[in-house]
Parts: structure tokens; sequence; C-alpha cells
């Protein structure tokens, strides 16, 4: 393929998952958004990554940055992480 071609695929991937995203946004119902109501940010992010939608996507909504989603993403996993190591704990404790 030519480079031009090569660049309007990747202009229409782009594109295609602007759209994926615009409409899983505008798939969410009225009832979603009043979820997202009097939540604290953290819980809004999880609600949201739930929906398969970027951190940029995340961060327009709930009103921050990309970068502070990750973080509240990653310390959700390693708080997820801390737990289950915890159960494992007691588990082998009681054994």
């Amino acid at each position: 393929m030519s480079k031009e071609s090569n660049e309007l695929i990747k202009r229409l991937d782009a594109l295609v998952e602007k759209l994926d995203v615009l409409t899983k946004v505008s798939a969410m119902s009225k009832q979603t958004w009043k979820l997202l109501e009097g939540k604290k940010q953290k819980e809004q992010i999880q609600i949201l990554k739930r929906w398969d939608l970027s951190n940029e996507m995340i961060a327009l909504i709930v009103g921050t940055t990309p970068d502070v989603v990750a973080v509240r993403l990653s310390e959700m996993k390693s708080k997820e992480r801390q737990k289950r190591t915890k159960a494992e704990e007691k588990r082998e404790e009681s054994q």
C-alpha cells in the first residue's frame, strides 16, 4: 500500500474509534446519568470504566484529566489486589 493509503486507513480507524465512543455515551440513558449524580469522582470513574470508555472520555465526563483517571483506576486495582491477598492469607491460616 502507498503511504497515502496507510495514512487514510489510520484516519478512518481513528474516526471509527471516536464513533464507537460517541455511540456508547449516547446510549447512556438518563438513569445512567442519574446513577453518576451524587457519587464521588472515584465511584463515577469506576462506573464509566465498566462501559469500557477510555480514560480521556471518562475524564471529560467527570471533569478531570486522563492522568487523574489513570491514577484512580490504579488505586482501585491495588486495593482489590490487597483484598484478595488478605482473603487468601485468611484461608491459608484457617487450613
